[in-house]
């Protein structure tokens, strides 16, 4: 009888630029509607808007609240739910977002939120610790949601994946950290980069901001696929990691951990 196929873990950053923008592709098309929403938005009021002048009046964050960079936030959001199913589907190929899954996803997002605010309140140090241990939580989430249900039995979901996520985080806790500092900073950089560009553009020549609020949507858009492939390569590397330490025919080869694949192997949920 013929061994098994094997289950090797993914890469972590090989390739991740072009998977990124393989994601981008998938949705250009919403994506597109999202970028001319911000050009419509930035062209009814560029007129109107200094954005240097806001940044330099002593509240920096009230420029996030000019119609330009408010819109680009609300899209940005919107986005999420498409970039999102387009990460997962690379380890779960049959994986779509329904109503009732984008419905989980707010839940999860808000639980996972106050659970972190709590920590935090607490003292900064265990707000990280809590935020790692539940950073899993959504992706858990959303893998082992099924048809629509009550909303006790969403609430069952979300409280069980939250416990799935610390017992994939607990015993990875410093890698998971760096991945999570990693993935923030992939998203973080390239966008206050692109915000200053912006606000310089519009400083020189405000009509600027018609192309420069679309091209930092996109530029966000393109490093949080980047960002969610990350996340989701690392959930399935803590996955399997957590199948090996309970399949007797796990192997470990070149440093990745290698798993049997077998009917009997089930997701940690």
């Amino acid at each position: 009888m013929s061994p098994a196929p094997r289950e090797e873990a993914p890469p972590l950053f090989r390739g991740l630029p072009a998977e990124g923008f393989a994601l981008l592709r998938e949705r250009a098309f919403a994506y597109g509607l999202l970028a001319l929403a911000c050009a419509l938005t930035a062209l009814a009021v560029y007129s109107k808007v200094d954005l240097l002048r806001v940044f330099a009046s002593g509240d920096p964050i009230a420029a996030m609240r000019t119609p330009p960079l408010n819109v680009i936030l609300m899209t940005s959001l919107i986005a999420i739910f498409f970039v999102l199913p387009s990460a997962l589907r690379r380890i779960e190929p049959s994986f779509r977002m329904t109503m009732w899954r984008a419905a989980i996803t707010g839940a999860t997002l808000f639980f996972v939120g106050a659970a972190t605010e709590v920590g935090y309140a607490a003292a900064i140090i265990p707000g990280i610790v809590v935020g790692v241990l539940l950073s899993q939580t959504l992706i858990n989430a959303l893998l082992s949601s099924g048809e629509p249900a009550s909303p006790r039995q969403a609430a069952a979901t979300i409280v069980t994946s939250a416990r799935g996520s610390f017992d994939l985080t607990r015993e990875h806790f410093a890698t998971t950290f760096c991945i999570l500092a990693a993935s923030l900073a992939m998203l973080g950089f390239p966008f206050l980069v692109g915000l200053i560009a912006l606000v310089v553009a519009d400083a020189l020549n405000p009509l600027s901001l018609v192309v420069t609020a679309p091209a930092l949507f996109l530029t966000f858009i393109f490093c949080e696929c980047m960002r969610y492939v990350l996340i989701v390569r690392w959930y399935r590397r803590l996955e399997i990691s957590e199948r090996a330490k309970s399949d007797p025919n796990a192997d470990v080869a070149d440093g990745d951990v290698v798993v049997h694949a077998t009917s009997s192997t089930r997701r940690i949920a």
